[in-house]
């Protein structure tokens, strides 16, 4: 009859040398790594912030790494198909991925086909770089600062009406968390995408938008649109005149934020030592100053954030996002 303890100490010995073969190519892996080309994902169209931020951190991570670092765009479906191809790539780190709210903390609420759960499915990289938002109204609205838009707003519920690219989009959410701390209801108008938000304002067919900062400075200088306030967290240097909404004097927006961000990630499951070299050379690339220039004359703020800081903020979002949601703000339409 066969001894069970010594079954038991065979498989348990057996079990034992696999784990060191396999931690032992996983080191050899991380110690050679990288020794060919890297494949960064852009989950957007060619042309976008997202598609510049990887075309523009590229080439200066491949010098930091020593070897080519491509980009490839592969768009749709709120960057789900592009984040989805990432996933499935082998687990060595030669395909990373961009990502950003529309990725990571929008589509997994929004979309009951995601495939994907940000918390348990990726390696966050770098929280790379941000964009601040600008409180722009249309000279019809009888209001000049953020206080006097909040006194109006309290006063005359769903009478501001408000664009955006889409139901549920970043710019919807950034919006419907301001408006929700000072207790203002506003009227959402949602258009297919950015663009037309944008030509609507100009007309005065809404009333107010919170667009990215890159594409406001020449409707303030003209008039044809206020600024009230931006959303960074410091105030945006093409506007200094403009406070951020933390410093615009309403109570309930003392330190107050949000931006628009693009980050890096890989898959879950990334051997540790290759993650960091990644984290490293991106990090690297981003404080280059002539990177940082490249950003800055795009109003985006280069971040380069730890992946732990990265990871948190995803975290932070995502509750915000979901409370929204719950609140009714946001409409879950359960795309997919």
């Amino acid at each position: 009859m066969r001894n069970t303890s010594d079954s038991g100490r065979r498989l348990l010995q057996a079990t034992s040398v696999i784990a060191g073969c396999l931690g032992i190519a996983a080191c050899a892996l991380a110690q050679t790594f990288p020794n060919k080309p890297i494949l960064i994902i852009a989950s957007t169209a060619p042309g976008g912030p997202v598609d510049i931020t990887a075309r523009t951190v590229a080439p200066e991570m491949a010098k930091i790494l020593g070897q080519p670092v491509n980009v490839e765009n592969r768009p749709g479906a709120s960057q789900k198909i592009g984040t989805l191809s990432m996933l499935r790539a082998p687990k060595d780190g030669y395909t990373i991925a961009t990502v950003s709210p529309a990725s990571m903390t929008i589509n997994p609420l929004m979309d009951r086909t995601v495939g994907y759960d940000p918390l348990k499915d990726f390696t966050y990289l770098t929280y790379a770089v941000e964009s601040p938002l600008v409180v722009m109204v249309h000279p019809k609205l009888p209001v000049r600062s953020m206080q006097e838009l909040v006194a109006y707003g309290r006063a005359n519920p769903q009478k501001i009406t408000f664009g955006t690219g889409g139901n549920g989009t970043a710019i919807h959410f950034a919006t419907e968390s301001m408006l929700s701390k000072v207790g203002v209801t506003g009227l959402h108008v949602p258009y297919k995408s950015d663009a037309p938000a944008h030509t609507a304002l100009v007309a005065g067919e809404i009333l107010m938008l919170l667009p990215v900062a890159a594409i406001v400075k020449p409707y303030v200088d003209s008039g044809r649109l206020f600024a009230l306030a931006t959303t960074g967290r410091e105030r945006w240097e093409q506007l200094p005149n403009v406070p951020t909404v933390s410093e615009s004097g309403v109570p309930e927006l003392k330190g107050h934020s949000h931006t628009v961000w693009i980050g890096f990630a890989a898959m879950a499951g990334l051997p540790p030592e290759i993650a960091t070299k990644l984290s490293d050379a991106l990090i690297r690339a981003l404080r280059l100053p002539e990177v940082r220039e490249s950003f800055r004359t795009r109003a985006m703020q280069v971040v380069g954030s730890t992946p732990q800081e990265f990871a948190a903020k995803v975290r932070a979002e995502l509750e915000s996002n979901r409370k929204l949601i719950e609140s009714g703000a946001i409409k879950q339409e359960q795309r997919g």
